[in-house]
């Protein structure tokens, strides 16, 4: 199961700019940089709102002035109606009118958005997806990029004529000849599956920054392969018609794939071709490409000796090839099969060098990926599966899970069967290993868990008949699962949109942390035009933020006995689906904390962002300054890191509240690295409901934010916070 693919462009977080989720133009970071190089940490807002501080998920307004009293909230009973009378608003500043206003310089206002971005300021956007991306060599990390301006040139062709990025990435050929102890079948699993998803990302993540976006075309080798290793092309055939089947099935709709037969431009056959022309064809096109792309006079070993990309894929070969056809050659000696492994290397990096070729020369304007280490002269190193550790291929190996949904890759064989257990897909075949976990036990019900690209978990009837009711759900489970994955999304469960049963679970699962409203909201679009009503229940994107940031209470600092405001923020946010957007429609993102450190690119640390300390202020009535909040906290549970920010939110983002966000003690373009971390397609899930899901998120772990949605849709969700 795949939740479905976002079919709209969406929001890259770049210069504080949603464009697509705003409907407005992408502008230059350097321009937003520039406008708030003024920003006076010492001054208040000014507050020409008279917007409450009450606040439900992004520090929107939600009640008129009058409510004020009750926005910052003391100690609530959960059982009880809070009572929040005794605390008072803080007295508006009287306006200063003893001179003019066009003589007071004043900080940018976030009035107006920066100005539209340059060809070249796109293509080094671009770039740096791509940069964020590429495989980097552990000694490179602290080294300047020195193929970035082949890459931006690249590029930059597309975006002169307003086109798709093409890519192409020569791959999956065919699992491994070793199905004993390196892979689980013939045929594509869960590490194919993850690998396209990743694939698709980057192509989503170049759409962020240029609406046109990217496609990424797969070349098969596989056939240019096959016959050296002992594979069939019949083998070839299954594998990739699996893969296009896959791609489909999980929404990758800019994932392309392309043939010999593409490269050596035959004419009179279209996709889709059936497997007896495949086999028909295969052996002729694999030595037709050989004979018109490989270089005359060709010398491998001068090349191997000479060539840096060939020297590195050449002793790749030869590692691969010593797990490959492990079970072959039994009566050789080590010595007998160096030798042959050799041979066969050579004859790969022949075929390789006329296949490569082929693609210069009919992909010559395509930015050329690469699943091998290389200089990157020519071509973009990557790993094509987001993994910790050493970095392998789906064809090569087996994908494992832990609890977590982290990602680690290794030999089917070596796998311990006490500490995981072998996964299955629909039709029965192996798919990968997963931790074993008592989470994952579920009495009473037949269930399936279904890890999500980039975070979260699925869980659904093995039997798509059967409708277990909700009210029998172990929540306990649930919130376990969230504080390792989250989110957690049930689907196809019956009574899910039943009130009682919805808000008598909220109790299952933890104390219930009510707002003044009560315990459940009613997401949807309010259609309220005035400025004092809130984001929340308005069809407008939302910034980037955890919920209960607005959500105040007094309490005593026991340090220094000290009355301070602190946010009284939950522990989970609790859902139900009673109308979803179409897909692609007002989508609900969570960025994943575990994720944000994982993909942090050198040079940056958790130790340096975990020094840092940031300001918020707040446009409603209420003037309250939020100072020296820490970046990153301690998960209460496991003490992983966890990243605590509000996305800053200007007046021409938005009709309603807004937030000037300000790094306290450090430099101000870590604010530009948050943004883009916290929606980098490999940390931040882009999520459509469906209708009657459960979703259980984790508040401290994630952080999310919703995309616009079209009006009149319908939209609407229902909330409950749990500690």
């Amino acid at each position: 199961m795949s939740v479905p693919a976002d079919t709209a462009p969406m929001p890259y977080p770049r210069a504080d700019i949603k464009s697509e989720l705003l409907k407005i133009p992408l502008v230059s970071a350097k321009a937003v940089e520039s406008d708030l190089s003024e920003y006076d940490s010492s001054s208040e807002f000014e507050t020409n709102s008279t917007r409450s501080s009450i606040e439900s998920d992004s520090g929107v307004s939600e009640k008129p002035l009058e409510s004020v009293k009750q926005a910052i909230a003391t100690e609530i009973d959960p059982n009880a109606s809070p009572d929040l009378t005794s605390i008072q608003p803080e007295p508006a500043k009287p306006e200063d009118v003893s001179q003019p206003v066009e003589d007071v310089e004043v900080a940018y206002d976030g009035k107006k958005p920066p100005t539209p971005r340059t060809v070249a300021e796109i293509c080094e956007d671009i770039v740096a997806v791509l940069a964020r991306y590429r495989l980097v060599h552990k000694n490179d990390t602290s080294k300047v990029w020195g193929a970035k301006a082949k890459f931006l040139a690249q590029v930059e062709r597309y975006v002169v004529r307003g086109e798709a990025v093409s890519m192409s990435l020569p791959a999956f050929p065919f699992k491994s000849p070793n199905k004993k102890t390196k892979v689980l079948g013939t045929l594509p699993d869960k590490g194919e599956e993850v690998a396209l998803s990743h694939l698709e990302g980057l192509c989503l993540a170049i759409r962020d920054v240029y609406e046109p976006g990217a496609n990424v075309f797969i070349v098969s080798d596989g056939l240019m392969y096959s016959d050296i290793l002992g594979i069939s092309d019949l083998e070839v055939w299954r594998y990739g018609q699996a893969l296009r089947k896959m791609a489909r099935d999980h929404g990758c709709d800019h994932v392309r794939f392309l043939r010999l037969r593409n490269l050596l431009g035959v004419e009179g056959t279209v996709e889709p071709i059936t497997e007896e022309e495949y086999l028909k064809d295969a052996p002729q096109f694999r030595s037709d490409l050989l004979a018109k792309y490989l270089p005359e006079n060709f010398d491998v070993e001068a090349h191997i000796a000479k060539d840096a990309d060939t020297t590195l894929t050449y002793r790749g070969y030869i590692k691969f090839l010593e797990t490959d056809l492990a079970n072959q050659g039994e009566d050789e000696t080590k010595a007998q099969m160096k030798k042959r492994y050799e041979a066969i290397a050579k004859k790969m990096i022949v075929r390789g060098k006329a296949f490569a070729t082929s693609i210069a020369k009919n992909l010559s304007e395509h930015v050329r990926l690469s699943i091998h280490p290389s200089t990157e002269q020519s071509k973009l190193s990557m790993s094509i599966i987001p993994q910790i550790g050493r970095s392998h291929t789906p064809w090569h190996g087996a994908l494992i899970r832990a609890v977590d949904g982290s990602i680690t890759m290794g030999h089917a064989g070596s796998v311990p069967a006490l500490t995981h257990e072998l996964i299955f897909d629909k039709e029965g075949r192996p798919s990968y290993f997963r931790e074993r976990s008592d989470l994952f036990n579920w009495p009473g019900m037949d269930v399936d868990f279904n890890y999500i690209y980039p975070t979260g978990i699925v869980v659904t009837p093995r039997d798509p008949n059967t409708k277990y009711s909700f009210h029998n759900v172990h929540m306990q489970k649930v919130r376990a699962l969230s504080e390792a994955c989250s989110p957690v999304v049930l689907r196809g469960f019956a009574d899910t949109t039943d009130q009682h049963t919805f808000e008598a679970k909220a109790y299952d699962c933890g104390t219930v942390q009510p707002w003044t409203f009560g315990i459940r909201q009613s997401v949807k679009d309010a259609m309220n035009p005035d400025p004092k009503a809130s984001t929340v229940t308005s069809t407008e994107a939302m910034p980037m933020h955890y919920d209960g940031f607005f959500f105040l209470k007094k309490e005593i600092d026991p340090a220094d006995g000290v009355e301070k405001i602190v946010s009284k923020v939950p522990r989970f946010q609790y859902f139900t689906a009673i109308t979803p957007s179409p897909p692609g429609d007002g989508m609900t993102l969570f960025a994943s904390s575990q994720l944000f450190f994982q993909h942090l690119p050198a040079p940056y640390t958790q130790s340096e962002l975990e020094k840092l300390k940031w300001d918020c202020k707040h446009s409603s009535n209420w003037n309250h300054h939020m100072k020296d909040l820490p970046l990153v906290t301690p998960h209460p549970t496991n003490g992983k890191p966890c990243v605590r920010w509000h996305e800053p939110w200007y007046q021409w983002m938005t009709k309603f509240s807004t937030n000037e966000i300000r790094i306290s003690n450090g430099e101000q373009h870590y604010k530009d690295l948050i943004r883009e971390m916290l929606y980098d397609r490999r940390v931040c899930l882009y999520f459509n409901f469906e209708q009657a899901d459960i979703l259980v998120a984790d508040n401290i772990s994630m952080m999310h934010t919703r995309s616009a949605f079209t009006p009149g849709t319908g939209r609407e969700l229902w909330r409950i916070h749990i500690n």
